[in-house]
Order: structure tokens, then C-alpha cells, then sequence
């Protein structure tokens, strides 16, 4: 451990959502880092307020403001609306950046660009984390955010190869303040193959030979929701005692509805409705995935780092993830869990299918995957190099 001095660092962020996994990967942070010696600062989105009732953070100052986070929207006037506002996030942030006596800011996401402009108010450093994917946002965003960032950062850390690669490489970006880090497993007194999903399985109805297949993700059309369900009739067809469960609750906004409406709709127009649930969210995701036989990811974007992968993997379950983005980082295939074709429903069902007839290599995959975790994806290895970086930040700013 090579432990800071004390030093004031601001966590910052504009997402308030308790289905992001950035948000709770935060707050995370900032309750590990007084390990290691620091004082964590947390400057939030008034939305958080209700996340902090429920998860409160120990030994933290906490600020809350009404902080700009860049709009997916293609409208000219809500991206002034959004610039206009990020002005006012940043001069208010960097007053408390100043009165905090902070050494370092570290932005959540590329997404807060109010965070490097008022630590540059601030003349303090600041460490930007890369955590989104940007395809989904307009044409414009992607071409600007990723340099303006390069340029007002101190230092960028993405959270996997991919996320580098999609943000910065693939747009011809070339800077040198971008290395990676992955993000750390989940907490191993949480997330682990001793948790009990009986009580789950009693409360689903699952008779002793039902097989479970577990997806855990925000309703957003990019989840992929659609091809777990799609996947269903074959599975089942196969395998008539099949369940698949759908945890995660709808994001605020029309397309969002209208997005878990068609997933309604689809069920039923496949017949698949007493073998398809959708649970909503659910905070005991532990004991979800310890009822599960098979844990799916079935992203049809490059998922930066799924965090749900990992808790599959810790809890030494089998994991069947899309062959994209993070999970490649994550998952050794065949060894470790089992990548397959991004929206493609036939050879999700076929490796569903490949699983839950094999109950030793399911096993085996599980043993695999939980040993993957705490070698590669440790929290001591996380914050190990994170406080290297902190350090070699912080002097700049003496």
C-alpha cells in the first residue's frame, strides 16, 4: 500500500442513477480511497440525494448542485442549453474545489465536462475516468467530447482497452494521457459462491429442476434486452423448465417506455410470457445471481466493462456475455465463460443451450471465472496503481 497524505480529492459526477453502475462505482471509490490514505470530497447531482439516504457515505464532506451532464440530444438547442448550463456546474464546483482545499479532482465520467473546466478554474489537476461509450450520442458529441477532454484533463484512465480504442483510437485522437484501469471486482463479502439464492427461487415459484437464466440490466434498448428473449424459444424448446429473468428497472423518458413496452409486446408475440419475467430493479442482485445457472450479458454495443460480469464471474457462475467491448477483457472464452456473437439471438441460444446441458463445464467455467476475478480484477490492485496516480498528480498542484 502506498498510502496519500491526507490530501483533500473531489469526486465528482453528474449521473445519480442507482441502476449506473459508474454511479455506485463512485461511491465506492470514495469510501475505499480513506484506506489509502485520502479525504474524499463528493460533489453530486441534486438526483443523488435519494441514492445518499440509502447509501450514505462515512468520513466525506458531500456537496450537492445541479450539475450539466452532456445530452444524447440532437437538438442545436439543447446542447446550449447544456453548455450554458455546464458554465454555471463548473464555476460553482470549482468555489468548492477552492474552499475544500482540494489537491485533485477526479471526474467520474467524459461524459461531466463541467469537472476538468473548473478544476482548471481551481489550478488544481484532474483526473478524468472513461467509463461511457459514446456511439449512441450525437455526431458532433462524439467528434468534440473526447478532444475537449484530452485537453482540459490532466490525465484520462479508461476503464478497458475498448473503451480507449472506441473513444480516442478509432477517432484518430492521439494523446498520451490515456492509460488503463480496470475497474475492481465486486466487494467478495457481497458477491460470493456462498450467498444463498433459495429464498429467490422460492419466491419465482422454480420448481427443483427449473434451470435460471439471469439477466441483470437498466431497461435501455442498448442492454439487448430483446435478444435474451428472442433466444427464449429455442432454449426452451430444448429445455422446457427454463426460466429467464430480467432484472432491472425503465429509465426516465419517452423512448425509454417505449422501449420496455416492445419488450412486452415481444414476449407476447413470441409466447414465451410464463417463461420470460421481468423482475424491475432489485437491490439484492446477490442473491439473484446466486439462484441463476447461467448469467447472460447481451449488450449490442461495446459495454465498456460490465460490472454485472464480473458479479457473475465472483460468484463462480457461468457467464455467456456478448463478444464485444469489455467482456473480452473480462472473460478468457471457453475458459472462463463464453463470449458469443453480439444481436444474435440463435448463437445465444445455442450456448445457453451448450450450458445448461453440460452442469460440470458450467461448473468448471465458474471455478474459472471466480479465480479470474480476485487474480486480475482485485480491489488492492485497483487501488494500488490509482494511488500511484494520484500521487504522481497531486505535486503538480503544490
Amino acid at each position: 500500500m502506498s498510502p496519500g497524505r491526507g490530501e483533500r480529492i473531489v469526486y465528482t459526477t453528474a449521473d445519480a442513477s442507482p441502476q449506473s453502475g459508474a454511479f455506485r462505482q463512485l461511491l465506492q471509490m470514495s469510501r475505499d480511497i480513506v484506506d489509502w490514505g485520502y479525504q474524499p470530497v463528493l460533489v453530486l447531482a441534486e438526483e443523488a440525494r435519494d441514492a445518499l439516504e440509502t447509501d450514505a457515505i462515512d468520513n466525506a464532506a458531500t456537496h450537492v448542485l445541479p450539475l450539466a451532464r452532456v445530452q444524447r440530444s440532437r437538438s442545436l438547442g439543447d446542447q446550449g442549453r447544456f453548455l450554458a448550463r455546464s458554465s454555471v456546474s463548473a464555476y460553482q464546483l470549482a468555489r468548492i474545489i477552492r474552499r475544500e482545499r482540494a489537491r485533485l479532482v477526479h471526474v467520474n465520467e467524459i461524459l461531466d465536462v463541467y469537472g476538468p473546466t473548473a478544476a482548471r478554474l481551481a489550478g488544481v489537476p484532474c483526473l478524468c475516468h472513461l467509463r461511457a461509450d459514446l456511439s449512441g450520442a450525437p455526431s458532433a458529441v462524439q467528434a468534440l467530447l473526447p478532444r475537449m477532454m484530452a485537453a482540459l484533463s490532466t490525465e484520462i484512465v479508461a476503464v478497458s482497452a475498448s473503451a480507449e480504442e472506441h473513444t480516442f483510437r478509432s477517432r484518430g485522437i492521439a494523446t498520451k494521457k490515456v492509460s488503463v484501469l480496470h475497474n475492481p471486482g465486486p466487494n467478495p463479502s457481497t458477491f460470493h459462491p456462498g450467498v444463498d439464492g433459495g429464498p429467490v427461487r422460492a419466491e419465482l415459484g422454480l420448481a427443483g429442476d427449473a434451470l435460471l437464466i439471469v439477466l441483470v440490466a437498466k431497461l435501455g434498448r442498448r442492454k439487448g434486452h430483446e435478444v435474451l428473449i428472442r433466444a427464449a424459444p429455442r432454449v426452451a424448446a430444448s429445455f422446457p423448465t427454463a426460466r429467464f429473468l430480467l432484472v432491472g428497472g425503465a429509465l426516465e423518458g419517452a423512448h425509454h417506455r417505449s422501449y420496455a413496452e416492445e419488450l412486452e409486446r415481444l414476449r407476447a408475440k413470441l409466447g414465451v410470457e410464463r417463461s420470460v419475467t421481468f423482475l424491475g430493479y432489485r437491490r439484492d442482485v446477490p442473491a439473484i445471481m446466486a439462484a441463476a445457472d447461467v448469467v447472460a450479458h447481451c449488450s449490442t454495443y461495446p459495454d465498456p466493462f460490465p460490472g454485472v460480469v464480473l458479479q457473475g464471474m465472483a460468484m463462480a457462475k457461468a457467464v455467456v456475455a456478448s463478444d464485444l467491448g469489455g467482456p473480452r477483457e473480462q472473460i478468457e472464452n471457453g475458459v472462463s465463460g463464453v463470449l458469443v456473437r453480439p444481436d444474435d439471438p440463435s448463437a445465444l441460444a445455442d450456448a445457453i443451450c451448450a450450458l445448461l446441458a453440460a452442469p460440470e463445464w458450467r461448473d468448471s467455467l465458474g471455478r474459472e471465472a471466480e479465480f479470474r476475478v480476485r487474480s486480475l480484477f482485485s480491489a488492492e490492485s485497483f487501488y494500488r496503481r490509482l494511488s500511484e496516480i494520484y500521487r504522481r498528480l497531486i505535486p503538480l498542484s503544490a
